[in-house]
């Protein structure tokens, strides 16, 4: 009888280990999907604004032509901050896991 108690406790063990990395893996996957989110609502909202704008055939006016460029550089400059920023938290989360990988194979 016991022994059947030390395998539900090491099972139960073993759950719960696999439930919190599932949970850690959802929660990555969620900020991944949120930035991934943003950058393209940025690049859409870019293009609509650009569209927009640049919506007929004939030459605009100089004004308008700047105030689009302008617009469509800061949605694109926007969302490559995002994308680095995403790029620099996922390259330090790899540099962690890495680490933290090296010090429980090598104590």
């Amino acid at each position: 009888m016991s022994q059947n108690k030390e395998k539900r406790a090491e099972l139960e063990s073993q759950a719960a280990e696999i439930q919190e990395q599932l949970t850690e893996t959802v929660t990555e996957y969620k900020k991944v999907g949120n930035q991934l989110l943003i950058a393209g609502g940025i690049v859409a909202g870019g293009y609509l604004l650009y569209s927009m704008f640049s919506g007929s055939k004939k030459k605009g006016s100089f004004v308008s032509d700047a105030i689009k460029s302008y617009a469509l550089a800061l949605a694109l400059s926007y969302a490559k901050d995002l994308l680095v920023d995403y790029l620099a938290s996922l390259e330090a989360e790899t540099e962690t896991a890495v680490t933290v990988e090296d010090s429980t194979v090598n104590p």
